[in-house]
């Protein structure tokens, strides 16, 4: 996928954006044991899909030492760069200067209800103005709302009274009563429910923000782990997510 330097930018503020909302020091997810094997690290908006693909593992494996770390972005990428060991979960721009393997990517995109009655086809639904009800749902960042760039991305400036962070699930919940004629949200921030559809943008109006994993695995536990991060459930797990190949 071809990116310009600015989409590069934005997602450099993906992690960012995981600092400003990390309370600024360690915490697991997990009751981790201290003299585990291996750990797997990760930061806060990665929580949730890093504790699903370790359940997951452990089920084939109940015997697994293994823990699971949650950090700022900075504690997580210098983890890697210690060569700790670990194994480290992280969107692939903290991972630039590493080798990594993706995972996954993330997108946005524009939920409709059933039938699009709206008639949406893309970001122009979200100018004021427009004369649709529409919501945009995107993390803040030091580059502003996620949402709103993909909406400047695609030549149109958006409605700031429709801007929010952490609405995708009541805008979701809004879309599918018919109460809203779209709805601007990431992949992986809600599950697509009934009576929803998607409009996919184009990939160069979008933000593309992918996840990889990294790190020298130092025990056979997380070699297992790393191993089982390219099979099929583990790539299932990601789906189930929202994340893309």
């Amino acid at each position: 996928v071809r990116r310009s330097p600015l989409l590069a930018a934005f997602l450099v503020a993906a992690v960012a954006m995981a600092a400003c909302a990390d309370d600024g020091g360690d915490r697991s997810a997990r009751d981790a044991q201290p003299g585990a094997a291996g750990t797997i690290h990760t930061v806060a908006p990665l929580e949730g899909v890093a504790t699903r693909l370790l359940e997951a593992y452990e089920t084939l494996d109940p015997d697994a030492d293994l823990a699971l770390k949650v950090s700022p972005p900075a504690q997580a990428v210098q983890a890697v760069a210690e060569r700790t060991g670990g194994v480290t979960i992280l969107p692939t721009a903290a991972l630039a200067d590493v080798d990594s393997t993706a995972l996954g990517r993330t997108l946005a995109i524009i939920a409709v209800p059933a039938g699009n009655p709206g008639q949406v086809t893309g970001v122009a639904a979200f100018a004021a103005g427009s004369g649709q009800e529409t919501a945009m749902c995107g993390p803040d960042t030091i580059f502003g709302n996620f949402a709103a760039l993909v909406v400047h991305l695609g030549g149109v400036e958006p409605d700031p009274d429709r801007v929010r962070s952490g609405c995708a699930g009541r805008a979701m919940d809004r879309v599918a009563r018919g109460e809203l004629d779209a709805a601007l949200v990431f992949r992986t921030a809600v599950r697509i429910p009934d009576g929803v559809e998607v409009i996919e943008l184009p990939e160069d109006q979008n933000l593309i923000i992918e996840i990889a994993y990294a790190g020298r695995a130092n025990s056979e536990d997380a070699r297992a782990f790393v191993r089982f991060l390219g099979s099929d459930p583990a790539k299932l797990i990601l789906a189930d997510e929202g994340f893309l190949p």
